[in-house]
């Protein structure tokens, strides 16, 4: 057995220590590793399931896309998360379309549909987590949508943007007005015109491609 991806899906899966050495056999034999470079667009639901994937380096957007054209992201997955709803349609009754964008150059492993639907089969443990998951990701679906009907625009960029900087670990944020967009489900030019109010309040600095937040308890409060 590979190390590496014995230690990958340790720290992934918490039932991985349940699973009898077989199963454990299956699913390292039949995983595949994909490079997908930056912008790479994936798209998930209408009956095609991807299986379980681990994001094993860089970060992805996933998001949902508006039958004009628009999309709203619901989350990210940073290294070492595991894309539970891009194989939610293996279980009965529930089918969701989802797209996902690789934000930078990612490595991504992908447990085929047939491998993980055995192992959800056998397993009460991988059940228990699978549902656990998917649950949870619902949940912060659901939050996040109460927050598009009961919050501000302006409070959206501004948890956008507070987003960025914790994924990044940065004040200065490489990021652009349309990405933002996107993150709070709202028209460019509306962030343009919130961003410059914030510059305004003290609360952002604004250069050619880029943002300094400046006050990020600030952009918290709004």
């Amino acid at each position: 057995m590979d190390g590496n991806l014995e230690q990958m899906f340790k720290k992934a899966f918490p039932f991985w220590e349940d699973l009898t050495e077989k199963q454990r056999g299956d699913v390292q034999a039949n995983t595949v590793r994909n490079l997908c470079p930056r912008k790479t667009s994936l798209h998930f639901g209408g009956g095609e399931c991807a299986g379980v994937q681990i994001i094993a380096q860089g970060r992805a957007r996933v998001f949902i896309t508006s039958p004009g054209g628009g999309d709203i992201t619901l989350f990210r997955l940073l290294e070492g998360d595991v894309s539970i709803l891009s194989a939610a349609c293996m279980l009965n009754g529930m089918d969701i379309e989802l797209d996902m964008e690789m934000e930078t150059d990612c490595v991504i492993y992908t447990i085929p549909k047939k491998i993980y639907r055995k192992l959800y089969d056998e397993s009460s443990a991988v059940k228990e987590y699978t549902m656990e998951m998917i649950s949870e990701k619902f949940s912060d679906i659901m939050w996040l949508f109460n927050q598009f009907v009961f919050s501000n625009v302006a409070s959206r960029v501004a948890g956008a943007l507070l987003e960025h900087r914790g994924i990044t670990g940065e004040d200065v944020l490489n990021i652009t007005h349309d990405v933002l967009a996107r993150d709070a489900g709202t028209a460019r030019e509306v962030v343009t015109r919130i961003l410059k109010q914030f510059q305004n309040d003290g609360l952002v600095k604004l250069t050619r491609g880029k943002i300094e937040v400046l006050d990020a308890s600030g952009l918290g409060k709004i």
